[in-house]
């Protein structure tokens, strides 16, 4: 079964089935919603800090941080607010003793972002690395894990502005806002949310063919990359080297090569996470 739009597109019914059963937990859905949407984004930090006064200037998704000696990474959602704070909000669908390190490695990154040659390093904002756990990964029972740096012995802050927060995605206490939020990343269908701000994405992505039409090409495009990793894996496993692995992966799915290159960097540190 397919689905014929005004533009005489095709949507594979695998992919509708996909796009129906999305949530806020699954990224690349994430990324999409909240993408240049500053009031949802708003909405999502306000209710996170409890606050009703926070006035977001802009929200990219994807964003890249490149590092030329070290691990790149490619962050969910970055917001900058009227004070330039910045805000970075991941999903994170599993634990694991990677996280703290993940979290110490997106914040560590962000700064290189935010400092400009010659500048002093009191010109560092406030920033915010936040965690949506589909989980209770910290085990606490908490709604919200806010992590900052503290002298161990008087409990003093060190005011070096670092923030790192997880969000409890266990939480099912919806008489609260921030329970009300995590039931809506629960959520596959906007009738049953609460916030109307993201229903009301939501529901574009899932109920309109333009939106539809938009994920579904996104669904291609990952089913391209899952197909290309499998590729490098398998060259890898008959002893091929990155070199070999680079053109193989350029001829068979029309990469330039350094789109071929970034794919072979990218399998390294896909394994180290695993």
């Amino acid at each position: 079964m397919v689905i014929h739009t005004a533009k005489s597109k095709r949507i594979k019914k695998s992919n509708l089935d996909k796009i129906q059963n999305l949530r806020l937990f699954d990224d690349e859905f994430l990324r999409e919603v909240f993408s240049g949407n500053i009031g949802a984004t708003e909405l999502l930090l306000n209710v996170i800090f409890d606050r009703d006064d926070i006035t977001v200037i802009s929200v990219i998704s994807q964003r890249e941080i490149k590092e030329l000696e070290g691990h790149s990474v490619r962050l969910d959602i970055v917001a900058e607010d009227r004070e330039h704070h910045v805000f970075n909000v991941e999903i994170q669908r599993r634990g694991g003793k990677q996280l703290p390190f993940r979290s110490r490695y997106c914040s560590s990154l962000l700064d290189t972002t935010l400092l400009k040659e010659g500048e002093d390093y009191s010109c560092l904002v406030p920033t915010y690395v936040i965690f949506f756990m589909e989980t209770d990964t910290i085990g606490e029972g908490l709604p919200i894990y806010h992590y900052i740096m503290k002298e161990k012995h008087t409990g003093k802050r060190l005011g070096d502005e670092r923030h790192i927060i997880f969000i409890n995605g266990a939480n099912k206490d919806e008489r609260t806002l921030i329970g009300k939020l995590v039931h809506d990343f629960h959520c596959t269908k906007a009738d049953d949310m609460y916030f109307k701000t993201l229903a009301k994405r939501v529901r574009y992505f899932k109920e309109t063919e333009r939106g539809r039409e938009h994920m579904s090409s996104i669904f291609e495009e990952y089913a391209q990359d899952v197909a290309i990793d499998t590729a490098i894996d398998t060259y890898r496993e008959c002893g091929f080297d990155d070199e070999k692995i680079t053109e193989r992966i350029m001829a068979k799915y029309d990469l330039s090569r350094e789109e071929a290159e970034n794919y072979v960097a990218e399998s390294y540190e896909e394994d180290e996470e695993e």
